[in-house]
């Protein structure tokens, strides 16, 4: 067995620590590189164990998804996640299959765009289509590097997506320079050939083949069989070299990464505070505004002692009361009354705005509902909405709302909108809050098990893409508020059974780019990903005068 099949094993563990709860970032950094360059170089059956090893990995990385306290590891369990790892890994052997396909038709910068497209558009469908949501999206590495994930304001987790897998083929391009470089049977002639090839984009360098086409006024370099050229070839040899180096591709992926941070720097730091060093006074809020957050009890679902625990908060001055997820049960239109009045007695009395969420079982037809309630402090009801995007398997027995955000006009909070904990997982429900400007998202969260650390963290992108301030409130989970930029304001961990109050300081809505295009990155991708597959075909099936037409520009 050739060597490069011990990536096998290796791939295991890049992906058991890559998409999941447990991620180091640089395993994923490596794990597109090594698998680009092992699938384009091994021949096609090794694909079928690099598939296994990849989605063992994942499994491993996702095992624990469903597991709640009182699950004890259940062995559906087992079998949800064994279900991930495997399709998730399908997305990513098609991408890998059709670069392959790719590098034997291009000979020019289609080969380093296919498999970052075709990626980019198959995860963005996913995204939207399927009922993980971006559950087990990539791109969730850039977590925590605040230059970076402000990218998402511009394109959505679809750019991160294409900055990610881009560098995978541009890591395939570097490990093959080198080891043609370190092992090459023309130790000399490879590196110079491999750079030539990049910037030309024209046609590929083969073994066999020792001449070299150059750009510009139809100079051709010819590299003799004995290696010996005459010193002016040598010296245009080289004066082109330092012309053209620059154009080569991983020059421009690196160009690419350096405007990305450049724009996520800028934006997070002399957006969100003023360009150019501005006094803190210029741009700090005057005023802090308190909010609190009643978290459930397990098992308890009495209304009437949440009403009390809400008045606690009230009495203290909190001037936004939010309950985590379901945190009462109505059985009837009575229970459901005697809920809302006594609701409504603490916010007309405190002047407090309060978000109620239970389980509505008073439906005539026997429906069940996750909803959530916004009460001001006059007394009206803002926002009265179920809960549209389920939970699979968790949620069976609960009926969807519609996928309608609904949002009201606050004198206090400005425009106000409010989604149930897994509705935050799908960027095209969450978006509408930048059509309507909301400036104050709430969150009602219910998570379990290693879910709920990666579930707050990744629902936080909604506020950096849609621009507006995030108040979560989660049983089980994290609680906290998160700024238009992706800024923490307050983040803590609430389990069980417990009241919390903080200060944070209120931001209007903030325009973002991706709130006016969406996911067209993405879908642009999803364009150029169809149009690569026409014309890798074409190049395949074509008689010989279309194909010359098509290689001038997909070379």
């Amino acid at each position: 067995m050739e060597k490069i099949h011990y990536l096998i094993p290796l791939f295991l563990i890049l992906t058991f620590f890559g998409p999941g709860y447990q991620t180091i970032s640089i395993f994923v950094w490596i794990w597109f590189p090594l698998s680009v360059y092992y699938c384009r170089t091994v021949s096609i059956r090794w694909f079928i164990p690099f598939y296994f090893a990849n989605s063992f990995g994942t499994t491993l990385a996702f095992l624990g998804t469903l597991n709640t306290n009182d699950s004890n590891w259940l062995p559906e369990y087992f079998l949800f996640s064994a279900m991930l790892g495997f399709g998730m890994n399908i997305l990513s052997c098609i991408s890998l299959v059709c670069d392959r396909f790719a590098q034997n038709v291009f000979k020019g910068w289609p080969r380093f765009l296919v498999f970052p497209c075709i990626w980019t558009a198959l995860w963005t469908i996913l995204l939207y289509t399927w009922f993980l949501g971006d559950l087990t999206n990539y791109a969730y590495i850039f977590m925590g590097n605040n230059e970076m994930i402000q990218f998402t304001s511009f394109t959505g987790l679809g750019g991160l997506n294409f900055i990610l897998s881009w560098g995978g083929t541009i890591g395939a391009y570097i490990i093959k320079f080198w080891i043609s470089s370190n092992f090459g049977k023309d130790h000399d002639t490879i590196p110079y050939q491999l750079i030539l090839e990049s910037v030309n984009d024209v046609s590929s360098i083969s073994e066999s083949d020792n001449s070299v086409p150059m750009l510009g006024n139809d100079v051709e370099v010819e590299i003799m069989e004995n290696n010996e050229v005459n010193s002016t070839q040598q010296n245009r040899k080289f004066r082109n070299i330092k012309i053209i180096k620059l154009a080569n591709p991983v020059m421009i992926y690196f160009i690419v990464i350096f405007w990305v941070i450049v724009y996520g720097s800028f934006r997070y730091s002399s957006t969100y505070i003023p360009f150019y060093q501005q006094n803190i006074e210029s741009y700090a809020a005057h005023s802090l505004v308190k909010v609190g957050c009643v978290i459930g009890a397990n098992n308890n679902y009495e209304p009437k002692y949440y009403v009390n625990r809400t008045e606690e908060l009230a009495r203290n001055g909190t001037r936004f009361i939010l309950w985590s997820e379901a945190v009462a049960i109505v059985n009837n239109i009575a229970e459901y009354n005697e809920l809302e009045q006594g609701i409504k007695n603490i916010s007309q009395m405190y002047k407090t705005y309060i978000g109620f969420t239970y389980g509505d079982l008073s439906s005539s037809n026997g429906k069940i509902y996750n909803k959530l309630t916004v009460m001001s402090p006059n007394g009206d009801i803002l926002i009265n909405y179920a809960k549209s995007n389920l939970v699979p398997f968790v949620e069976d027995e609960v009926t969807a709302g519609p996928k309608i955000l609904q949002t009201n006009v606050t004198s206090d909070f400005g425009t106000i909108g409010g989604a149930i904990c897994f509705d935050y997982n799908f960027p095209s429900f969450i978006s509408q809050a930048s059509k309507d400007n909301v400036d104050f998202m709430i969150q009602p969260s219910d998570t379990w098990g290693p879910n709920a650390g990666y579930h707050f963290r990744t629902n936080t992108i909604r506020s950096i893409e849609n621009g507006f301030t995030l108040f979560r409130c989660s049983h089980y989970g994290f609680s906290g508020a998160w700024g238009p930029y992706g800024q923490t304001y307050m983040v803590v961990e609430t389990v069980d059974d417990l009241i919390i109050s903080f200060q944070i300081p209120l931001h209007k809505h903030v325009k973002t780019i991706y709130s006016v295009f969406g996911e067209s990155w993405a879908w642009i991708c999803l364009v150029f990903s169809i149009l690569f597959c026409i014309i890798m075909i074409a190049l395949t099936l074509s008689p010989d005068h279309i194909k010359r037409s098509i290689k001038k520009l997909f070379p």
